[in-house]
Formats: structure tokens, C-alpha cells, sequence
């Protein structure tokens, strides 16, 4: 009889049910805080991931003979010769100028063309809502491009307009960190 006692308490141990999963609401609670506007524009400010952002938008290829320009790249080298960053020789072929030579923006290539490489930096203006997001947090912000002097010279409009994005934030046990941006219509 205690041979069967025994048994049923080792089956009835065995057999119990385990401990419901935590509910959706327990999950929450564990979530870090949203960081403040503030710690959001510090984070984005100061990250490599904006720096990143849209970093081909401040370069510019041009071919280096007038007879491969199409009408845009004809427009932006005049306005690059009216700066005096570039000239043409009786060929019609692009000649830098002094001033371009000394730059070392100016990087001429091997096939025919020059990248001019930064036309322009970003500054965040400031960050507009911090939200929760399935991936932790969104963080919605403007900003706007400042042209240098080579990009005021011939691409001031393509920079003139405020920009909009938005931040995926993640939290990764001890701070918040960007893991991606994305423009915001």
C-alpha cells in the first residue's frame, strides 16, 4: 500500500502542470524606459549611423569630358566653372583648376570621371517624438544638410529643403543604440 502511495506522489509530481508563461504585461514591465527626447537627439546627434545616413547625397560624379555630360551634369559643370573649381580645355575635356587641385575633395578617377566627396555635411535640428516601437523605440527627427562651399557653388537646392527620419532604437541591456534610420515622409 505504501509501494502504490509512493508511486501516485512520484506520478502526481511528475505530471503537474509548469508555471503559465508570462503574460504580455509582465513582458512590458522588463522593457527599459523610453529614453527622453533629449537622450534621443544626444544618441542620434553623436552616432556613426547618422553620419552615415544618406552619405552619398553629398557627393557628386562628373564626367571629365564635356561630350559624356548629360544636361544636369553640363548644368553643374558650368556652375562649378563660374566658382572656379573647374575649367575646360579647347578638347572639351574638364581641367581643375588650381584651387581644385589643392582640395583634396576633388578625387580624380582612372575612368573618366571626378567624385567630389563631401558636397555637404548633416546637423539634426531636433528630434520630434520618442515612441514605442515592436523593436524597442522609434525616435522621429529633422534635420538639414549644410552645404560647403563646393556644394553651395553648384548644388545649394538639392540641400536647401529640411529632411525627416525616424531612428529604431534598441536597448541592449544597458543602454540604447541605434539599429537603423530611415527617412520619413
Amino acid at each position: 500500500m505504501m509501494r502504490k502511495v509512493a508511486l501516485l506522489l512520484v506520478l502526481a509530481i511528475g505530471c503537474r502542470s509548469e508555471a503559465p508563461p508570462p503574460t504580455q504585461s509582465a513582458a512590458e514591465d522588463r522593457r527599459a524606459p523610453l529614453p527622453s527626447v533629449e537622450e534621443a537627439q544626444t544618441l542620434i546627434a553623436s552616432s556613426s549611423d547618422f553620419s552615415e545616413y544618406e552619405f552619398t547625397s553629398a557627393s557628386y560624379s562628373l564626367p571629365m569630358q564635356r561630350s559624356l555630360m548629360n544636361e544636369p551634369a553640363q548644368k553643374a559643370a558650368a556652375d562649378l566653372r563660374r566658382a572656379g573649381w573647374i575649367g575646360f580645355d579647347g578638347a572639351g575635356n574638364v581641367t581643375l583648376t588650381a584651387k581644385a587641385k589643392g582640395d583634396k575633395r576633388w578625387l580624380v578617377r582612372q575612368n573618366g570621371f571626378v567624385d567630389i566627396v563631401p558636397l555637404a555635411k548633416k546637423e539634426l535640428t531636433s528630434v520630434t517624438a520618442v515612441r514605442e516601437d515592436p523593436e524597442g523605440a522609434a525616435a522621429d527627427f529633422d534635420w538639414k544638410w549644410i552645404p560647403n562651399e563646393i556644394g553651395e557653388a553648384f548644388q545649394k537646392e538639392r540641400y536647401a529643403a529640411p529632411q525627416k527620419a525616424t531612428a529604431t532604437l534598441i536597448h541592449d541591456g544597458t543602454s540604447w543604440t541605434i539599429l537603423r534610420i530611415r527617412p520619413r515622409p
